[in-house]
């Protein structure tokens, strides 16, 4: 029988029409699968959500080449909520194929409403059931039951007491799946009259990992109390044996953190791995396992975003902890990290090549995908939350795994901080006026051509984008080169009263990268210290009380590269980065990659077209041979994959 995917797939042969038209209500056509399977059938997608930045691209991507002779399979994407195409532009209207796909033709057995809820990378699981379903029509309360028995492997009915929620939760969270509302709400209301379990913070820890993440960790300090004192209370059943499992696999992962206890010897060994013992030795062996664990399997080139967006996070775990025990690694140590770092950026290469292209036409739903849609999201979270004012803090140059040496200092001095983190894709080539202009710019880099060498104009993209939200001018402002959180250009800012979005941007980072002689072990040495220093956190501190809702994240990470030479192309290039070139034109780029057997050319996807960029290959630079650096501008899982953070401080 044929998938979901099929069905639409049927309607997408090259040159039955240069010019496809879809009214695509329900994102059909912008799930990660099916955005790649259009895209191997030669077509290339466009959304039609802004007139004005649509027309530019239809424009100068595809009428020039067409007037040119040129054959391309152009698909327009109406994603209104209405399944009709006439509010696209006449010329369209007259000269493309319509089409409309819609979850209720798909899936008509279902109820609609519970289905659109849904993230659609969700749809293969549903189709799976679906076939199985045999067409009987399924009530709203039905198709919850059916959603989460076939894409979350839950069973309410089976939800008895506190071990079969904990296995669950545990269960869920771990796969880093998120709950919709929806489901969550029929999960709670389940639930609710169970009397065991009437202290637990249900519709929180349900829908939440970083709350339900937190909920364990403070229970945890209660669990090993209760083993020396049987009148302390453990709501949690930690010691269950089909727990237990779970719980040592997120203290390895970095979920839950060991805490300190005097008297250990009357303990089960199962518990000691949420035990501080020896700081040096704790540190190595989880680096071990770790690692032992991140390296038992590999993800194939079809493997999804979030796949690799989970894998990154790991891998950030693993970089912190692989320089705090530098100094006990033996050398199979050493082999084994180098080898393995090459074998994942050679993995995460590849599907870069494959996958990429299709990321920045992917909703931001629930958080921002590519960086380009982080004021978007913002924008909708703000009028979601009725929130008066919001700050965008951008550190630039920030990787993942300094965002967690950062976080770690935040956290002791304050421990009220809360962060909710996920992870963005950077643009590439991962470069400061490439990628944090699209920060700004709210767009892909083709829209903004005159400009992708610098970052002069990221204020004008900045109040235009809040202005097309509706905001007045005087009400947002932009504060680029932050000095620290006492800034006079940021006292000027936050005296203006009617200000209600600021974007922030601190280049400290970026500028300990660039001076970097000690490479990683040395960026987290300087990381550490700025941190502690306090500026960080009295900016944080700063915006809270001021009634921001803050939100943080980076243009770009970096990563530890080993120079091959400097190409010697004088004038023929325009940007000459460390980690990646960009040229005017094809022939130019040519030239330098023939001088360069490794490096590689980058396919553009989302860059105007006299954009040219040739990468570094691999773990390599564009510098003197044999030197080490810190760079950016490259596709390693460092440079592209950067934190996304909700930022709150909780009150007593």
């Amino acid at each position: 029988m044929a998938s979901w995917r099929d069905t639409i797939l049927k309607n997408f042969k090259p040159k039955i029409s240069r010019l496809t038209l879809v009214a695509d209500p329900d994102g059909l056509l912008t799930e990660e699968g099916m955005l790649t399977a259009i895209k191997d059938r030669g077509f290339d997608l466009i959304p039609f959500d802004d007139p004005i930045a649509f027309r530019y691209a239809y424009e100068s991507q595809y009428r020039n080449r067409w007037d040119h002779g040129q054959k391309t399979d152009l698909v327009v994407v109406l994603r209104s909520t209405e399944p009709q195409l006439n509010h696209l532009p006449y010329d369209l209207l007259t000269g493309g194929r319509p089409l409309t796909f819609a979850l209720h033709q798909l899936f008509p057995a279902l109820n609609y409403p519970v289905l659109a809820g849904l993230d659609r990378g969700l749809l293969d699981a549903i189709d799976r059931g679906y076939q199985r379903l045999g067409g009987e029509r399924q009530t709203e309360r039905g198709t919850k039951e059916f959603v989460l028995r076939h894409c979350f492997r839950i069973d309410p009915e089976l939800l008895v007491g506190p071990v079969d929620l904990l296995k669950m939760l545990l269960s869920l969270h771990g796969r880093t799946e998120r709950l919709p509302d929806s489901l969550a709400d029929y999960i709670c209301d389940q639930l609710a009259d169970n009397s065991q379990l009437a202290t637990w913070p249900l519709r929180e820890i349900i829908s939440h990992r970083d709350l339900f993440f937190r909920f364990l960790q403070e229970q945890w300090g209660r669990y090993l109390a209760a083993q020396a004192d049987h009148d302390v209370v453990c709501e949690v059943p930690f010691g269950h044996e089909d727990v237990r499992a779970y719980i040592d696999t997120y203290f390895i992962e970095g979920w839950l953190t060991p805490i300190e206890l005097e008297d250990t010897g009357d303990l089960p060994l199962w518990t000691q791995v949420g035990i501080r013992h020896d700081p040096r030795s704790d540190t190595l062996k989880r680096y071990r396992r770790l690692l032992g664990k991140f390296t038992e399997s590999r993800l194939s080139p079809r493997a999804s975003h979030r796949e690799w967006q989970e894998k990154a996070r790991l891998w950030g775990e693993l970089v912190v902890l692989r320089w705090e025990c530098d100094d006990s690694l033996d050398e199979a140590d050493r082999v084994a990290w180098r080898e393995w770092h090459e074998v994942l950026e050679q993995d995460f290469a590849l599907w870069m090549s494959e996958r990429y292209g299709s990321l920045y036409n992917l909703p931001a739903t629930t958080e921002p995908v590519m960086v380009h849609q982080v004021a978007r999201f913002l924008a909708r979270e703000r009028n979601r939350r009725k929130l008066p004012r919001v700050v965008l803090v951008v550190l630039d140059g920030m990787a993942l795994d300094q965002w967690l040496v950062l976080r770690r200092c935040l956290v002791e001095q304050n421990a009220a901080w809360r962060f909710e983190e996920s992870l963005t894709f950077a643009w590439v080539p991962t470069l400061t006026t490439v990628t944090r202009q699209a920060i700004f710019a709210a767009e892909p880099p083709l829209y903004f051509p005159e400009s992708l060498a610098t970052t002069s104009r990221e204020r004008s993209h900045w109040i235009r984008f809040w202005e097309d939200q509706g905001m007045v001018r005087g009400a947002v402002e932009l504060v680029t080169n932050l000095q620290g959180p006492e800034d006079a250009d940021l006292e000027r800012a936050l005296g203006n009263s009617r200000l209600a979005v600021l974007g922030l941007v601190w280049n400290m980072l970026d500028d300990i990268m660039h001076g970097m002689q000690l490479q990683t072990a040395g960026m987290h040495d300087q990381v550490r210290l700025w941190a502690r220093q306090g500026h960080l956190h009295r900016l944080l501190t700063r915006l809270v009380d001021e009634g921001f809702a803050v939100y943080l994240t980076a243009d770009h990470g970096n990563v530890t590269a080993r120079g091959v030479g400097q190409p010697r192309e004088g004038v023929l290039v325009e940007t000459k980065g460390q980690r990646a070139r960009v040229y005017e034109r094809r022939e130019f780029l040519e030239e330098v990659a023939a001088e360069f057997p490794h490096s590689m050319s980058w396919p553009n996807p989302g860059l105007p077209r006299n954009c040219q960029v040739l990468l570094a290959g691999g773990l390599t630079a564009f510098t003197a041979e044999g030197s080490e650096i810190v760079s950016h501008g490259g596709i390693s899982l460092e440079e592209v994959l950067v934190p996304f953070v909700t930022v709150t401080r909780e009150t007593a």
